[in-house]
Order: C-alpha cells, then sequence, then structure tokens
C-alpha cells in the first residue's frame, strides 16, 4: 500500500468519544443500521443488543452477539462493529484510566481482553440478571427525567442521546454500578465461556489450577517467566501444563503471554511521553524489534501507526449523531 493509501486509512479510523457534559461517560441507545470502522480509545465499552445481532472484531477476534447478549471491550482495544440487522442496541462508554490504578480492576481487565463475551443462553440466570439489571440503573441515572434526543431518524433507524447534565453525584453512582459489574464478571469469568459444563472432578480442579494460572500470569506477565515455571507454580510437569492450558485458553503459553504483554502495550501507547522503546521494555518484550514485530502481527499495525489511530491525537470532526449540543 502506498503512502497515500495507508494515510487514507489511517483517516477511516480514527474516533472521537465525547461524553456527557462535565462526566467521563457517554451512553446511547442505537437503532441504526449502520457500521463503524476500525478505531480504538481508553474507554471501557459495554454493548448490549436488545434486538438483533450484532457483530463485533476485537483485536482479530470475532464475537457474533445475540439478542440480549453483554460484550465488555477492554480499554485501548482495536474493534470494529457490524449492524446485521436493525434493532436496539445500548451503548455505554466510561473513562476507566485513572481507576485503573487499583490492581484489581487493572487485572480484571488483562483477563478479560480484549473483550468479554457474556452470552445469555450460558450465563447463568441470576448472574446475568443482575449484569441486566445493573445497566438498567444506569440507563435511569444517565437518561434522568428529561426525556432523550432522537438523532438521524429514517428509514435507517435513529439513535436516542441524552445531553443534558447528570443530577449531583449521578456520575459517581454509574461509576460505583460500572465497579461492581466488572467485579461480577471478574470473579465469574470462567463461566462466560460458552462451553458445556463438565462435571468431571479432575476437570473442575484443572480449572480452578488454570484459572489461577491466568490470575498469576496477569501480574507478573512484564517479568521474565518460563512455561517451566508457571507449570512448576501450577503444580503440573512441563507437558502435562502446555496440553491443559491449551485446551484452556485456545491457545499457547507463549502465546497467551505475548497477548497480555500487547494488550498492556496498547495502553501504554496512549502516554505520548512514552517512546516505543520504553513502551517494548515495560510490556516485557526482550526488545524493541522483537515487539515491533509481534505487535504487528497481533494488530495489523506497527506501534507507531496504532499510536496514530488513538482518538486522542487525531479525533474524527464531529460526528453530528453524538456532538455535544451544549453550544446550541
Amino acid at each position: 500500500m502506498g503512502k497515500t493509501g495507508m494515510k487514507s486509512q489511517l483517516v477511516s479510523v480514527r474516533e472521537s468519544v465525547q461524553h456527557k457534559i462535565n462526566t467521563s461517560l457517554r451512553m446511547y441507545i442505537n437503532q441504526e443500521h449502520t457500521n463503524y470502522p476500525a478505531h480504538w480509545h481508553t474507554d471501557i465499552e459495554i454493548i448490549w443488543p436488545k434486538e438483533g445481532y450484532y457483530k463485533v472484531i476485537c483485536a482479530n477476534q470475532t464475537y457474533n452477539l445475540d439478542e440480549g447478549d453483554i460484550l465488555l471491550i477492554c480499554p485501548a482495544v482495536l474493534h470494529e462493529i457490524f449492524s446485521l440487522s436493525l434493532g436496539t442496541r445500548v451503548y455505554i462508554q466510561a473513562d476507566f484510566s485513572r481507576i485503573t490504578a487499583l490492581k484489581e480492576i487493572d487485572k480484571a481487565f488483562r483477563l478479560m481482553s480484549p473483550a468479554l463475551h457474556i452470552k445469555n443462553k450460558y450465563c447463568p440466570s441470576d448472574i446475568y440478571k443482575q449484569l441486566c439489571e445493573w445497566l438498567e440503573m444506569i440507563k435511569e441515572l444517565y437518561f434522568g427525567s428529561a426525556p432523550p434526543v432522537q438523532m438521524s431518524e429514517g428509514k435507517i433507524g435513529h439513535s436516542l442521546m441524552s445531553f443534558t447534565e447528570l443530577d449531583p453525584y449521578g456520575e459517581l453512582e454509574i461509576y460505583s454500578i460500572l465497579m461492581q459489574f466488572i467485579a461480577l464478571c471478574g470473579k465469574n469469568i470462567s463461566l462466560f465461556q460458552g462451553t458445556d459444563s463438565k462435571s468431571d472432578s479432575s476437570t473442575f480442579k484443572n480449572s480452578l489450577s488454570l484459572s489461577n494460572v491466568c490470575a498469576y500470569l496477569s501480574e507478573h506477565f512484564t517479568e521474565d517467566i518460563s512455561l517451566e515455571s508457571v507449570a512448576a507454580y501450577a503444580g503440573f510437569s512441563k507437558y502435562h501444563f502446555e496440553r491443559l492450558f491449551s485446551e484452556y485458553t485456545g491457545v499457547t503459553f507463549y502465546q497467551y503471554l505475548q497477548q497480555m504483554r500487547i494488550n498492556y502495550a496498547q495502553t501504554l501507547l496512549s502516554n505520548p511521553e512514552l517512546s516505543i522503546t520504553d513502551i517494548s521494555y515495560q510490556a516485557g518484550f526482550a526488545s524493541c524489534t522483537a515487539f515491533t514485530r509481534a505487535f504487528r502481527k497481533s494488530t495489523g499495525y506497527p506501534p507507531s501507526q496504532f499510536r496514530m489511530l488513538n482518538e486522542e491525537h487525531h479525533p474524527l470532526p464531529a460526528n453530528p449523531h453524538f456532538a455535544d449540543l451544549k453550544k446550541a
């Protein structure tokens, strides 16, 4: 691809998240039959199709959302959204960049990355009900008593937006709900895999062990750790652990470890004061060359170009559907 073509591609993927007045939040109810090109931002994003189906590609992984499913996209994940049909979808975006200073929030995002797909048909009913109740509570707090503004009415559907300020402490209430939402998901992440449960006791024990391994890796992935040392930590032989880990995660141990490092590097790329070399070593790579090669293979972009896709550096012109109307 020539320089002109690459420049055009880069422009097409930029998005500007415009939060509600005086908050770090945005929520809207979308019924448009339109697609959203690849983009990333430091907000978490929750997509909840109430009607119809949706397809979302996050970091080269495809998530096919059925009606009622919930998708939580982690911060700094490149994602693309495809509307397969008309239907109501609820979107919530929230800036967690300061809150990730809490180790368990940061750990939860690493375990969920690039996204957590909560399937209605697999999720235990009590957990699913609680998650939906929290989303409805956020909607009530966000929209308040003021009627939502209907945008882009027509054959392609419309979006419901709210541009009024939240009630006092409304933002705090919403963030407290989101943190409970993330905590419940983190505690039950193994239940959202979409596989049939197995009653075999050894399988259950292995799942518990491997879940602990993933939690351990989320805290030590930037360090110089090996397959042998982690297998010993889990209490398995190297070869037995390697097989169990691949079955549990769907990838090899080193692929999983490398992806964790790349995910962390993506969040570091939102900091313009860090050089690519600094980021490569902070993320646990042995060299900048190895980091760049792995990053390009994972995301399709070298780190320098991926950084250019961040809304903070190159936002799109204001989308009239989501523009802040407070100046109107």
